[in-house]
């Protein structure tokens, strides 16, 4: 059906270019020292593994308390972080077994290096990634990207 001719007024349309500029993603980016603290407890747990006479208990105990405590600013800082917020549960909960004397604090804590692989802790920061892609470095296998 063809509309009446005196009910439908031409318009005037202008197509506006669509912008270039986007937000900046805003990631959680763990400072370097943190993820420091989070590995000391574990790597305390495998020398107590491999020399069992060294007395590491209460290092271990001071390192999961720096560690969960490190896990805990960050995840206040960054709220939105499930990863973070796992990763800190699972500290906190490894000095809570470790101060108990239970034999799974070990797990816990390597719970929480995990939580924080997963999340990307451990991935190379934005800049490190621009820098790559603008000297076209090549990867392991010798080839540069386009």
């Amino acid at each position: 059906m063809r509309p009446a001719s005196g009910l439908v007024e031409p318009l005037a349309v202008r197509v506006l270019s669509r912008t270039r500029a986007h937000a900046p993603l805003s990631t959680a980016t763990i400072p370097a020292l943190v993820l420091a603290l989070t590995l000391v407890a574990p790597a305390f747990d495998l020398l107590r593994m491999v020399q069992p006479s060294l007395p590491l208990a209460s290092v271990a105990v001071i390192a999961s308390g720096a560690a969960s405590a490190a896990l805990l600013v960050m995840w206040l800082r960054f709220p939105r972080t499930s990863w973070l917020a796992a990763a800190s549960l699972a500290a906190v909960a490894s000095l809570a077994m470790r101060l108990v004397g239970a034999d799974v604090a070990e797990l816990l804590s390597l719970l929480a290096v995990v939580a924080l692989g997963i999340g990307g802790a451990f991935a190379p920061t934005a800049e490190l990634a621009d820098h790559r892609t603008a000297v076209r470095a090549p990867d392991l296998l010798g080839r540069t990207t386009a």
